[in-house]
């Protein structure tokens, strides 16, 4: 995969998409999307790196120039409203992961994995 360039990379792609049925193309929607935010999780984690060397370099305190440990507004911190048998929890809101939407596509019912009142901060 190596010689193939970029562009001919997404050529393929858009090929083989072209052959996948709908709910094949949300599978691999997923995986992209997981994919993408595990490059940006490794993009973030070198410029802190980089970052934080320089702050050194400077005699600066990273976390604290940079405000961290603080809380951000708007994140709110829900617990989990689904768990299944591996510990992969769900919010319950927005898209439903893959896990619950292969186990609803097999017949499941996500009340299966609803996570009951004392188990939600487990």
């Amino acid at each position: 995969m190596d010689k193939i360039t970029g562009e001919d990379k997404i050529s393929l792609i858009g090929e083989i998409c072209d052959d996948l049925t709908a709910q094949q193309l949300r599978i691999v929607r997923e995986m992209a999307d997981q994919k993408r935010l595990e490059k940006l999780d490794e993009a973030k984690e070198q410029v802190i790196a980089r970052m934080r060397e320089e702050f050194e370099q400077l005699d600066l305190d990273f976390d604290e120039v940079m405000g961290r440990g603080r809380r951000r507004r708007g994140k709110s911190s829900l617990p989990p409203k689904y768990r299944n048998s591996e510990g992969k929890v769900w919010l319950g809101r927005g898209y439903a992961p893959l896990w619950m939407r292969e186990y609803e596509e097999s017949g499941g019912d996500r009340d299966d994995f609803l996570i009951k009142g004392d188990d939600k901060n487990a």
